[in-house]
């Protein structure tokens, strides 16, 4: 039996549906400065391929193959964020497949923030009204026995806004995101000093009240790395580069929720993904999926 799972995204655009097919070929996927503007997916169907696009494709796209039936696609993860001054439409995409490939992430390009292990103590970046850029400080951990110097990783964002750094620190404590529907607005770090004190630092504008991040370090645990993160081309802030989302890993492997983009999974217990439907115009507004059940070896 089939199962048909919700689109995700926007409800701008006209609906579409792949319908039911025996399993996918190959998906291309095209983007604009701002989202996911094309899908194009080649399906196996009653022994022959059949091809459905959906979009405008504005710059050329990126494939993802699928050694059907060998292989097949398991999961669609992707984040979806207000585009276009008001419309929410998809940003960016990634499918799983039951051998666990997983393909390039479509869409806005991602970065992670980390060295090698080490503990991430103070942030720097460029802000005015959002986040434009974000880096970091590491420093080896505490117990370490091989000490090093703390070394500064490269902002990674867009090149507007004021540089800002908040330097080293013993530790971060806390950290509290703030979004404005489409990007990362508002951040405000709580590190400890060398002495044990708080010391609270903020860029960027309230436009929501933050969210707190709810991953707060006790003794003995630090943010490991930033990340994945996205930055993001926004007509609302005149076609300038800043930061769209933003995730956190500490020591224990505990991972914040993503904060500003939306972030959704489309997956059904392993079963396969054998068709997507959705809504769209020039861009890809909503996408959602039909499963099956795995068919058996031959």
């Amino acid at each position: 039996m089939t199962q048909r799972v919700d689109a995700q995204g926007g409800n701008g655009g006209g609906s579409w549906d792949h319908g039911i097919n025996s399993g996918i070929r190959k998906i291309y996927v095209g983007r604009d400065d701002t989202c996911i503007s094309y899908l194009r997916v080649e399906y196996f169907s009653d022994g022959t391929v059949k091809s459905h696009a959906q979009g405008a494709q504005i710059h050329k796209p990126q494939e993802f193959v699928v050694d059907y039936p060998n292989e097949y696609i398991t999961s669609v993860e992707g984040t979806y964020a207000v585009a276009y001054i008001t419309a929410i439409v998809v940003t960016s995409l990634v499918f799983k497949t039951s051998t666990g490939r997983v393909s390039p992430r479509f869409g806005n390009p991602g970065f992670v923030l980390e060295n090698n292990g080490r503990r991430l103590v103070g942030f720097h970046g460029k802000s005015g009204d959002a986040l434009d850029a974000i880096g970091a400080h590491f420093a080896p951990d505490t117990s370490s026995s091989n000490w090093a110097p703390p070394r500064k990783l490269a902002a990674q964002g867009g090149p507007g806004g004021g540089m800002w750094d908040d330097g080293v620190h013993s530790g971060v404590r806390k950290v509290y995101i703030g979004s404005d529907g489409s990007c990362v607005s508002k951040v405000k770090f709580d590190y400890v000093s060398a002495d044990g004190e708080l010391e609270t630092r903020e860029h960027g504008r309230i436009i929501q009240h933050p969210r707190e991040e709810n991953l707060k370090c006790y003794l003995g645990q630090y943010f490991l790395c930033i990340g994945p993160g996205r930055n993001n081309w926004k007509d609302s802030y005149l076609s300038s580069t800043v930061v769209t989302s933003l995730a956190f890993t500490t020591s224990t492997g505990r991972t914040s929720p993503t904060f500003g983009a939306t972030k959704f999974v489309l997956e059904d217990n392993g079963r396969q993904l054998v068709g997507f439907h959705g809504r769209s115009g020039n861009v890809i507004d909503c996408i959602g999926a039909h499963f099956a059940p795995v068919p058996p070896p031959s």
